[in-house]
C-alpha cells in the first residue's frame, strides 16, 4: 500500500465532487441584509487527534443524485501472503466487476427514467500520522456519507471491511428451499429430520444478521482479526436465526437453527457474493425519503496501515481498519433502535437478487 494508492482514492473522489456548475452574479449586500441571513458553508472542516493520529474531514453539505457505472472497482491490491485474516485468493481487498449506484426504470423503452443513488453529507478525510523518523505523513484516506440510498450493484467478488445486513421472513420459506434443494414432497419431508423441523417452525417469523465470513467455516474472525477478501455473506459460526414469537416451538428455534460449517439443519448458511447483483441500499419502507430511510456510517476507505476511523453513526466509537481498503456497511444503534444498511427476504437471502438495470437500453450491466 502507497501514498500513491491513496492518492488514486482521493483524486476522483475530489474532482467529482468538487465539479459543481454555478451562475450567479456579484452584487453588494447591505449590513441589513447581511444581519439577517444565518446558514451553514457548503464546505467545513473538522479535526481530531486519536490513538497518535491526526484527522482532517472536509465535509460537503450536500446532497447528490447519481447514477454511476463502472466496470470494475479494484481497491487494496497488493501481496496480503502472511497477513492474517486472509478468507480467499482473490488478489484485491475490494474486487466488484460491473459495479453501479442507482437504477433505470425501464429501461429498454422510450419511457426509460433514472432512479439515482442519494447521498446526503458527503465528506471526504485524510489520517496522518508520525513515523518514525519523525516526518508526518499520510496513514489513510476514506470516502464517507453522512446518509445514502439506493440500488448498489455488482458481481462482488471480494470484500474486506464490514457488511452487516439482516434476513427476515417465515421459517416455511426455509423448509420448501429444503425441499426443493434435496428433492422431497411433503410426504417425504416428514421422514427427513432436517425438513420436519423446519415444518414444525410453520410461519413463525424469523431473522438473524448476516456478515462477511469464509467460505467452508462460516467463521468471520480468522487468526483474530475480522476476514478479509471475502467471498460469502451469511449467519456466522455459533450463532443462529432468531424470533420474537413465543411458544416451545419458537423457543427451539435459536437451538436447533445454529449454524456450524456454514450449515443449519441441512440448510446453507453461507453464501456467495455473487449470487446478490443488485442490494438495497437503506430502509426500503422509506425509499422517498433519506432522512429517515437512508443508511449511515458507510465509508469506503484505504489505508497504508492499521487505521481507526472515527464511528459517524455511533457517538463516542471508532471501526478499526486492517492496513488495505475497507467498505463499511454495518448496523447502526442498538436493540429495538438497531439499523441495517440492506435488509434481505429469507426467499433473497436463500436464493440471491437480480440485477437492476442501470444502463439505457438493452443491457443491463456494462455500459
Amino acid at each position: 500500500m502507497s501514498k500513491s494508492l491513496l492518492a488514486r482514492l482521493a483524486a476522483p473522489c475530489l474532482s467529482s465532487l468538487l465539479a459543481l456548475n454555478a451562475q450567479a452574479a456579484l452584487t453588494e449586500m447591505t449590513d441589513k441584509e447581511l444581519s439577517d441571513i444565518t446558514g451553514q458553508a457548503l464546505l467545513t472542516l473538522d479535526g481530531l487527534t486519536y490513538g497518535g493520529f491526526q484527522y482532517t474531514r472536509l465535509n460537503f453539505g450536500a446532497e447528490i443524485d447519481v447514477l454511476l457505472n463502472m466496470d470494475e472497482l479494484r481497491m487494496g491490491e497488493f501481496d496480503r501472503s502472511g497477513l492474517p485474516g486472509l478468507a480467499s485468493n482473490q488478489p484485491a481487498d475490494i474486487l466488484i466487476n460491473n459495479f453501479a449506484l442507482g437504477r433505470v426504470r425501464n429501461n429498454n423503452n422510450a419511457n426509460a427514467t433514472i432512479e439515482p443513488f442519494k447521498i446526503q453529507d458527503p465528506y471526504i478525510e485524510f489520517a496522518f500520522k508520525v513515523n518514525s523518523q519523525g516526518v508526518r505523513e499520510i496513514a489513510g484516506v476514506r470516502l464517507g456519507f453522512g446518509k445514502a440510498m439506493g440500488y448498489l450493484s455488482g458481481d462482488i467478488l471480494s470484500l474486506t471491511g464490514k457488511m452487516q445486513g439482516k434476513i427476515y421472513g417465515p421459517a416455511s420459506l426455509g423448509k420448501d428451499y429444503y425441499m426443493q434443494q434435496n428433492g422431497l414432497n411433503d410426504f417425504t419431508c416428514t421422514f427427513n429430520i432436517n425438513c420436519l423441523a423446519l415444518s414444525l417452525a410453520g410461519d413463525t417469523e424469523v431473522y438473524a444478521t448476516v456478515e462477511l465470513l469464509q467460505q467452508g467455516t462460516g467463521n468471520k474472525i480468522l487468526n483474530g482479526v475480522p476476514v478479509n477478501r471475502a467471498t460469502h455473506i451469511g449467519i456466522p459460526a455459533g450463532e443462529s436465526l432468531q424470533t420474537d414469537a413465543t411458544g416451545l416451538i419458537a423457543s427451539l428455534i435459536p437451538t436447533l437453527t445454529m449454524a456450524s460449517n456454514c450449515s443449519a439443519l441441512g440448510l446453507t448458511t453461507c453464501f456467495p457474493l455473487t449470487n446478490y447483483k443488485s442490494i438495497f441500499v437503506g430502509d426500503p419502507s422509506n425509499q422517498n425519503n433519506i432522512n429517515l430511510g437512508g443508511a449511515q456510517g458507510i465509508f469506503f476507505s484505504l489505508q497504508n496501515q492499521n487505521v481507526p476511523w472515527q464511528d459517524l453513526a455511533n457517538i463516542g466509537q471508532f471501526v478499526e481498519t486492517q492496513r488495505g481498503a475497507f467498505a463499511n456497511f454495518a448496523k447502526t444503534g442498538s436493540g429495538a433502535n438497531t439499523a441495517y444498511p440492506f435488509v434481505l427476504t429469507l426467499f433473497d437471502a436463500l436464493r440471491g437478487t437480480a440485477r437492476e438495470p442501470t444502463c439505457m437500453g438493452s443491457q443491463a450491466a456494462g455500459c
